[in-house]
């Protein structure tokens, strides 16, 4: 099979690509241009970059020496740090507020910890009571079972199951006793 000369790749071809450091684009104020655009020429020339600015943050706008002798430039540089200054103290209002709400919310928490140990507490106490309820509720059953059973103690020996209907004043004491048993002490 042969090999084709038309299409794909070809060795060379294409726009030849500049030895270019990395890039960046970024958003800059129309007021900065002029300055941007002669800090890059410099850059090109050969100038190192700490020699292109030479402003410090702790002189005075007086005494500040900068590249340019411009008074735009200056007074940019001067806006810059006045922002810089008030961002500075916004972060601290800012980061005030965070710790005073950081402060706040432990509060909140602590306190939601402690009602919910109260709801806990109650809650264990109802279920006692309620247990203790349920207790009462059948030692009660039992003793109406037992005051409305016959109270006649059958032949063998075991006391009667059956529902009393009827009252007997037996040797002076009143005993309750089914329609069975009715019988036998009457006799």
């Amino acid at each position: 099979m042969t090999t084709s000369n038309w299409g794909g790749k070809r060795a060379g071809a294409g726009r030849k690509q500049e030895k270019t450091n990395v890039t960046r684009v970024i958003r800059v104020d129309e007021t900065l241009i002029p300055l941007i655009n002669d800090l890059k020429e410099r850059h090109k020339q050969g100038e190192s970059l700490h020699s292109l600015i030479e402003v410090t943050k702790n002189q005075a706008t007086e005494q500040q020496t900068t590249l340019y002798d411009d008074p735009t430039s200056i007074s940019i540089v001067t806006d810059l740090q006045d922002k810089i200054r008030q961002l500075e103290a916004e972060k601290q209002i800012s980061d005030t507020k965070l710790v005073e709400r950081e402060e706040i919310s432990l509060q909140r928490v602590l306190e939601r910890d402690k009602e919910h140990l109260k709801v806990v507490n109650t809650t264990g106490k109802l279920e006692n009571l309620k247990s203790r309820y349920r207790l009462l509720q059948n030692t009660h059953d039992e003793l109406l079972h037992r005051e409305y059973d016959c109270m006649a103690i059958t032949g063998s020996g075991v006391r009667c199951s059956k529902p009393a209907k009827l009252d007997f004043n037996q040797n002076g004491i009143m005993i309750r006793v089914c329609l069975q048993h009715a019988k036998r002490v009457k006799n």
